[in-house]
C-alpha cells in the first residue's frame, strides 16, 4: 500500500518505487539473476533504461542502477499491455485492512520490562520494531514470510499479530515452546480471551504476568492504511501487554 503522500504521486513513480522495493525485497534472491520485469507503462521502461529528466524519478532510477550493480543482477524491463497484465494489476489494488502496530513510546515501555525481544513477529518494513522481523508479504529487509513457517523457541518474541490470528499465534507459541511478549485489546468477549485467563481470572499456566494500559493512550497507531479500526479515534478499549513463556511446558 502507499502512503497518502505516495498515492498523489505519478503511476510512473510509482511503478518505479515498485521495482526497487521488490528489489530491495528479493535480493538474496535475486542476487546474481537475470529478472525480466513486465510493465504496463511504457515511461517507466525508457526511464530505467535510459533516465529521466525529473529529478525524482531519476533519483529511483538511480537506485536501481545501483542495487542492480551491487547485487549482479541483470533487470530486463518489458513492456506489456494491461490486459496481459492482469495478475499484477489485481495484486495492486489490494488493501490490507490489518495495517497498524503500536507506537515507539509504548514498544520501548515494554521492551525494557521484559526484553530485550529479538524478533518482531508480525510487521512490515514501515512498522517494524526490531531489525529482525517476519511479514506476511515479501518486504525490504524481511527475515521471513509467514511468521507460523518459523520456529520462536530461543528468541524473545514481540508478538502484534491481527485479530484473526491471535489465537494462532498463542497456540504457535506454546508449540514452539518458546517466549514472548502479546500485545492485544482488552476483549473479554473474543475468542482468545480463554487463551490467556482461566475461569476467575486465574492466568493460563503459559501466562506468567498481564499488564493493562488504560484507554486513549494512542497505543495501537495507523500504518498504510488509515481506515483500520484499531489506531483510529472508535477503538477506545484498554490494551494489555502479557507475558508468555511456554518454554518448560
Amino acid at each position: 500500500m502507499w502512503t497518502l503522500q505516495e498515492s498523489l504521486k505519478s503511476s510512473t513513480w510509482r511503478e518505479l518505487q515498485a521495482i526497487l522495493l521488490a528489489l530491495m525485497s528479493f535480493e538474496n534472491r535475486l542476487r546474481n539473476k537475470c529478472v525480466k520485469w513486465h510493465t504496463d507503462n511504457n515511461n517507466c521502461v525508457s526511464i530505467v533504461q535510459k533516465g529521466s529528466e525529473k529529478v525524482n524519478l531519476q533519483e529511483i532510477a538511480i537506485n536501481i542502477f545501483k542495487l542492480c550493480s551491487e547485487l549482479n543482477i541483470t533487470l530486463d524491463i518489458v513492456w506489456i499491455p494491461r490486459s496481459k497484465n492482469t495478475k499484477a494489476y489485481y495484486i495492486s489494488k489490494l488493501i490490507d485492512i490489518e495495517d497498524w502496530g503500536t507506537n515507539k513510546e509504548f514498544f520501548k515501555l515494554v521492551n525494557d520490562m521484559w526484553g530485550p525481544h529479538t524478533v518482531d513477529r508480525f510487521a512490515s518494513h514501515l512498522n517494524k520494531k526490531l531489525l529482525r522481523f517476519n511479514s506476511k508479504f515479501w518486504n525490504p529487509g524481511v527475515e521471513a514470510v509467514d511468521a507460523f513457517t518459523q520456529n520462536w523457541k530461543n528468541e524473545v518474541n514481540w508478538i502484534v499479530p491481527p485479530i484473526s490470528v491471535v489465537c494462532r499465534a498463542i497456540k504457535h507459541l506454546i508449540l514452539c515452546k518458546a517466549r514472548g511478549t502479546l500485545i492485544v485489546p482488552k476483549w473479554p468477549s473474543s475468542s482468545y480471551w480463554t487463551m490467556i485467563f482461566k475461569k476467575g481470572s486465574h492466568l493460563q499456566p503459559y501466562v506468567t504476568d498481564v499488564l493493562e494500559f488504560q484507554p486513549n493512550q494512542n497505543i495501537f497507531i495507523h500504518g498504510m492504511n488509515n481506515k483500520s479500526f484499531l489506531g483510529s479515534s472508535e477503538f477506545v478499549s484498554s490494551v494489555l501487554a502479557i507475558r508468555l513463556d511456554a518454554e518448560f511446558m
